[in-house]
């Protein structure tokens, strides 16, 4: 038999296992994709047993399928491997979404052989096998194996093995086209859209009147004015990278670019090198030498998000550009100088962190120089009117419709639900509400499910025993009866409620502004009612 049609005779599971330790390596090479795409069809022939192998990639500009790596195919026959979506195999992968697995491809009168390389044998047969490859749900290429012919459970272990390696693909091609959109706004910047952005991320654009979101907006304007690190904590949605741009385009680093970093979404390796840059021949794949991200925002903001998740190494190396405002890219042993002001957001509690071991305490103190805390939409129920206000218009405006009313009823299930995504769930609720209502209102009918449900169970909750409102009643009648006047009664049935609801709310909370935050009222009506019923705190 043909040496190149002969697996090892090793188990499937050391098979498995050596390619998905070789794809743990080749991902090294992840922000140099073509070099990683070469090294992953070399991987899969190498532990697959493969014959052939292509990864075609979709060219939109020509609404053509092109090859973009592959094993087992001379320059020339790459060069013919070129077709259209939904032509052979291959097209009919990108044009559905759906794997296919073809034990025989002598038998599959779809096949084109454009790339010219199959011979049929009758003896030796070949199976192939292709799957797509998606990006955020849309099909960008395919990946495709030749391999010699194998019973039908084995084909199926090798799909499954496949999908594997093309969801791997898939995430580099995700991470480089994020950084290639990033860089593009960092270079191409002119000084009309320099003022778009200032327009946008003015102070006073910053949508609530909460006495939580004046301190927000009166430290960021502070924090803008001077070179100190910011340190942004708050829940997801609450509005980091918002305040982050705002400090930016308020500070004088504003004609400088603004660069964000999620440390959360990028491997140790990579988000090292996509920090400090690396040199040529750092690593395997680095063919040529490469900025990071430091060096790219010499003179403006970084934004570090999610800065909890950076591994202890990294955060050596930060606390040092902290302190040195110097650095070395991966590779490199030249020190690089940069003028560059940090600011870091997390959702988590980093003083845990740190009790945990998985935080650098001086990387903290280094970070918290101006610590903002952005306080959850539960917390600043009194800002919900205004930003349902604003996002009505902003998206009557994108969608060119004219929802502009809104019942009573619906902003109360909005002020009572909990909102745990925050703002950013407040305003996808909105969105949908105003892509869907059909004509002026916005309907019930068109708010997530979970905000109508949790008013049910709330009321459920809430609602009094027959026995207690039963109780209730008799009292508040009794009481009319012995004043005589039902004004004076109310009045002071009131005032008795809202002083005691007050009192108990200040016991639990110890605190006037959550106390306001509570009761929906600003702390000056709260300050007032406080005098007015005697209590002291």
């Amino acid at each position: 038999m043909d040496g190149g049609l002969v697996i090892a005779a090793e188990s499937r599971e050391d098979r498995e296992l050596g390619l998905l330790t070789r794809m743990a390596d080749v991902l090294g090479t992840a922000l140099e994709p073509q070099s990683f795409f070469e090294q992953t069809m070399e991987a899969l022939a190498n532990e697959l047993g493969m014959v052939r192998g292509t990864l075609v990639l979709l060219d939109r500009t020509a609404a053509k399928l092109r090859i973009a790596a592959a094993h087992g195919l001379s320059a020339a026959e790459r060069a013919r491997g070129e077709y259209a979506v939904g032509e052979g195999v291959t097209g009919h992968v990108v044009q559905t979404g759906l794997p296919e697995i073809i034990p025989d491809v002598s038998q599959d009168s779809r096949f084109l052989n454009r790339t010219a390389t199959r011979r049929i044998d009758a003896a030796h047969p070949i199976a192939f096998i292709c799957v797509p490859i998606k990006v955020d749900n849309e099909i960008v290429g395919a990946l495709s194996i030749d391999r010699p012919f194998a019973v039908g459970s084995m084909l199926d272990k090798d799909l499954r093995l496949l999908q594997i390696v093309a969801s791997i693909i898939s995430q580099v091609l995700k991470i480089n086209r994020l950084i290639h959109v990033e860089k593009e706004e960092i270079l191409v910047r002119d000084e009309h859209a320099l003022e778009d952005l200032r327009r946008r991320y003015r102070l006073e654009n910053l949508v609530g009147q909460s006495q939580a979101i004046e301190r927000v907006l009166s430290t960021a304007a502070t924090a803008a004015k001077s070179r100190a690190t910011i340190l942004l904590t708050g829940e997801t949605g609450t509005g980091k990278e918002l305040v982050a741009n705002v400090v930016h385009y308020n500070s004088d680093r504003s004609t400088g670019p603004f660069i964000r970093v999620n440390c959360g979404a990028l491997p140790e390796t990579l988000l090292e090198s996509e920090l400090f840059g690396h040199v040529k021949g750092a690593f395997t794949g680095a063919h040529q030498s490469r900025k990071g991200r430091f060096e790219l925002a010499d003179g403006g903001t970084l934004f570090l998000d999610e800065i909890a998740e950076m591994s202890p190494r990294l955060q050596v190396k930060l606390l040092r550009i902290l302190q040195e405002k110097e650095f070395e890219p991966v590779g490199g042993t030249h020190t690089l100088q940069v003028n560059v002001r940090v600011v870091a957001a997390t959702s988590k509690d980093l003083r845990k962190e740190i009790r945990a071991g998985r935080f650098r305490e001086d990387l903290f103190y280094r970070l918290n120089v101006i610590p903002i805390h952005l306080p959850p939409l539960r917390e600043r129920r009194s800002d919900i009117p205004r930003l349902v206000d604003y996002f009505l218009e902003k998206y009557n405006r994108q969608n060119s419709k004219s929802v502009s009313k809104i019942s009573p009823k619906i902003l109360d299930l909005l002020l009572e639900y909990p909102w745990p995504g925050n703002v950013r769930e407040l305003e996808n609720c909105i969105e949908r509400g105003v892509v869907m209502s059909p004509g002026k209102l916005l309907s019930a009918d068109f708010l997530p499910e979970e905000i109508v449900s949790h008013r049910q169970e709330a009321s459920g909750k809430d609602r009094l025993s027959s026995g207690d409102e039963t109780d209730i009643r008799r009292t508040v009648q009794t009481f009319c009866e012995e004043i005589g006047d039902p004004g004076r009664a109310r009045e002071a049935i009131h005032r008795l409620v809202d002083e005691s609801i007050i009192r108990k709310t200040l016991a639990q909370t110890r605190s006037q502004r959550k106390t306001a935050e509570r009761l929906s009222m600003s702390r000056m009506t709260l300050r007032k009612k406080m005098h007015e019923y005697g209590i002291d705190q």
